[in-house]
This record gives structure tokens, sequence and C-alpha cells, in this order.
């Protein structure tokens, strides 16, 4: 059931303001794999019912134990599990169990797999270890999250009555039961499910390792829903062993309300605490004053309450900037699937926001999906400049992740695969056209060719059955295709006159 250790060129640290935390003891290259760890268990995401053994969604529940979840391809879940909740419902002690509360309530099961694990004595240590993590109980007090637990898991398991028949009857009170609830919410991580809906897993390693909106760690979650962490950096001896919580495109406000509001801190990370993101400016806004006088001025976060001028000085407030931002929100989400909207919308953005702003970068990256969908469609026939504003995008994309995630990434790798697919066929097109020679062609598909192997290095530090480790599989398939195109333009077939 349980996992690996964290390599021995990592120790487990603890503070008064990280908690626990993850330490080099020596020094470590990047690439190199610091965990590989089994999960404690995986619950299904809020709101959803899924099979308890293959985690499909559920239309049933367990003939022997009458609470697990089932799809109609399983009819057995853990022998150990069934055979308690069995005996417990099937008990003649009063006051009886409302089986039906617990279904009409089905993410009571979620705690209940947890509790499992007490009731289970080869598993009764990791539950021990599950109660160490944090669950920031005091910041989650009669909050919105406390109060929803509350009347969906922890009131109907307590009428249920069934608490009362499990070892830890005298320790499931209300409060016991929010601290597992927040111990989840706090530490779990999203993993996919068979349908490539998000499931939650828990790592007892894992989840000691410290956030950072630039870090020097991946993660990565296979098939068997196993967490690999490896080095995306060289890691000097003695840092913080840190991965990021977050998505690297949002803008710093966006980052840091996620974490205050799921993880409960404020982060104060490098690029959090520069208004310029390291001069990437994903959160910049254009000064219109200075654009008037055409002048180049940004509008850059000073402190909560003030946004200024970095050439003029002049300045909004916070409030200012919200109802801008929500505006432009709003504008890009009805622009949504309309790739001649979302590009005119582009043009107009970027008299507002700077060139690099999560919400111009998300517009990017929703006009690149769809030029994707369009290359990749045989039945289209994509022109030269489709191809060209792809490359284009692609390679503004990788400029910027230089900034916000330098080192081993999969974004970037991904970002240089439709890069190169993009030029190749580009190229092609240009010397079926006469516009460029045999040798220039040549030369440009050498290039593509750097691509695709940078692409393909960044990526072999994934797990082979993730999206990202398969897609080495096609790399290497269209390096095999663009080397052979290489040779062929390296030696010719003879011209034969016609007769």
């Amino acid at each position: 059931m349980m996992a690996d250790q964290f390599v021995d060129k990592c120790t487990v640290c603890k503070s008064e303001s990280l908690g626990r935390y993850v330490k080099s003891v020596a020094a470590i290259e990047a690439g190199e794999t610091l965990l590989l760890e089994k999960p404690l268990l995986i619950l299904p995401a809020s709101g959803d019912k899924r099979c308890t053994n293959c985690f499909r969604f559920a239309q049933q529940y367990c003939g022997k134990c009458l609470i697990s979840p089932l799809c109609l391809e399983c009819e057995r879940h853990s022998d150990f599990d069934c055979k308690t909740l069995s005996d417990v419902v099937s008990s003649k002690q009063q006051p009886e169990i409302q089986v039906e509360l617990l279904k009409k309530y089905f993410a009571t099961y979620n705690i209940l797999k947890c509790l499992l694990l007490y009731e289970n004595p080869e598993t009764r240590d990791y539950f021990e270890k599950m109660l160490q993590m944090e669950s920031h109980l005091d910041k989650r007090r009669n909050t919105a999250v406390w109060k929803d637990h509350n009347r969906a898991v922890i009131q109907p398991l307590i009428k249920s009555n069934i608490v009362k028949r499990l070892q830890l009857a005298t320790r499931c009170n209300e409060e016991f039961l929010q601290h597992i609830c927040g111990i989840w919410d706090v530490n779990s991580y999203e993993i996919r499910a068979p349908d490539s809906e998000g499931m939650r897993a828990l790592y007892l390693n894992a989840s000691m390792l410290a956030h950072n909106c630039i870090p020097n760690a991946n993660q990565a979650i296979d098939d068997q829903y196993r967490i690999k962490i490896y080095a995306n950096r060289d890691i000097d001896k003695d840092e913080m062993v840190t991965i990021s919580y977050t998505n690297v495109l949002m803008g710093t406000d966006d980052r840091r309300n996620f974490l205050r509001e799921g993880k409960y801190f404020h982060c104060v990370c490098a690029r959090c605490e520069d208004p310029t993101e390291l001069e990437s400016h994903m959160s910049t806004l254009i000064c219109n004053k200075c654009a008037t006088n055409k002048q180049e001025g940004y509008i850059l976060k000073i402190d909560p309450k003030t946004w200024k001028c970095s050439n003029c000085q002049h300045c909004l407030k916070t409030e200012q900037i919200e109802n801008i931002l929500e505006k432009v929100k709003e504008e890009v989400f009805h622009a949504q699937d309309d790739i001649r909207h979302l590009e005119y919308l582009l043009t107009k953005l970027t008299t507002l926001l700077h060139k690099n702003h999560y919400i111009i970068v998300d517009v990017k990256q929703n006009i690149a999906n769809m030029l994707r969908t369009i290359i990749r469609n045989s039945l289209q026939r994509p022109g030269r400049q489709l191809y060209e504003r792809k490359i284009r995008l692609c390679q503004e994309l990788v400029v910027l992740l230089h900034i916000i995630q330098p080192g081993i990434s999969r974004l970037k790798a991904i970002a240089l695969y439709e890069m190169a697919i993009a030029s190749a066929e580009l190229y092609r097109l240009r010397f079926g056209e006469d516009e460029i020679s045999a040798q220039e062609l040549q030369e440009y598909l050498r290039k593509c060719e750097a691509m695709y192997r940078e692409s393909m290095r960044l990526l072999l530090y994934e797990p082979p059955e993730t999206p990202e480790g398969q897609l080495v599989k096609s790399i290497i398939s269209e390096l095999r295709d663009l080397r052979s195109d290489i040779q062929i333009l390296d030696n010719p077939l003879p011209e034969h006159d016609d007769e």
C-alpha cells in the first residue's frame, strides 16, 4: 500500500511558519527523481459519486455492505472495507444504521474511507500519520466550506449512527471530522479519473513539499496514480525543495487568492513579491495616459490598494483595476470558440493589457488550441497564414515560460512540439510553392528537428503512461519521418526526362 520515502539527498524538516517541509542535504541534478509514491487514498472530487473499486462513475451500491458505491461492471471492492461495513450495517445493535441517509449524502463515504484506515490494523499507522497533516482548522472554522462539510458530510455521518460502531467512536466528534475534511482539502492532489475528469489523491510524503510559484521540482502522476517528484533544475545543498500548487499561467492576485482560499497562506515568493513578476508582466496593464502621449508606461500593483504607472506615476485604485479586468473577462467569455472574435478581441486588449498579461496569454492559448485542431484535421487545408500564426503564438509562449518556468517544463515542451509541427509544414508548403530551395528546406527542417529533440528532452522525465509520456512516442515517430525527409534532400532522386 505505501510508498517509497524521499531519496537520501532529501530530509524532512519542521518550522513554525512552514510546518513540515523538505530540504536537500546534497546537490541534486536536474531531472533527478526525488520521490515515487503510491497514494494513501483516492477519493472522488466534490459532488461526484465514483466506484470505490475502479473510480468510474457509480450507478449502484455493493450488495454486501450496502454502502460502498460501485459501477455496473464491478461487483467487489476492498475485502476488509466490505466486511467491516457489512458487520456494522447488519449488526442488531441499536440504534440502527441509517443506510439511506448515507446514500443520500454520498460524500460521507469519503470520510468513511479515511476512518476505515484506522479499523484495519495494517493501515492504522498510516491513519495516524495522516492526522499529522495540516488542516488549518482554526482558519476554516465557520467559513462557507466548514458549513458545507457540516451539512453534507459530518451531520449525515453522525445522524446515520455509523461512526458510533467504529473503533474511533469516542474521537469522532464534529471537530475531529472537520479536521479530516480539512486535511483532504488542504493536502490532496488533483488526479485524472479514468474518464479524464478530476479526482483527489492523498500522499503522505508528497504532502510535505512546500509551494513556490517558481518551484525547483515538478510533480507528475502516472496511470497507477503514483506521484513522481523530480528536480526541474539543479538544486543546491540545503535548498528547500518546492513544487507549485497553482497554474503558472495565472496572475499574482489569482495565484495568491487560490492559495489563500484553498491552502490558507499568503505567498511571498520572489515572483509574487515583484510587481513585474520577474519582468514577465503577467499582471501588468498599459498606462492609457502614457499611450496617449506616445510614451511607454506600465501600471503595476504597488500595494494592496494602489496601482501606479512606472513612467508617469499615474495611480489607480485596486477597485478600478478589478472592474477593468472583470469587463475584460466577460468579453473573453463571450468570444470563446470563435477564433475571429478572439483575434479581434486580442488586438483590442493589447491596447489595455501588457502582451504577457495572463488574460491575453489565455486568449492566445485558446486561439492556438483552435489552430491545432485545424492543422491536424486532414480534411482542412490550412494556408500559410494559419501556420505562421500558430508558430508565432508558440514562440511567444516559450519566451514567457523561460521566465516563469525555467528549467524542465512540460508546458514548454508541448509548445516546442507544436511549433515544430507547424514550422515543418510551413517550410514544406513554401518549398512546394518554389519559395525556398531544397537546401534551404533541409536547413529549416534541421531547426525543426532541434525543436523536436528539445521537446523530447523536457518530457523524458514524465512517467511513460501519462499523456505527456505518450507524447514522447509521437515525437519519436515524427522525428523519424522528419529525418527521412532530410536524408532524401541530402540524396535527391535522379530526375528523368519525359520521352
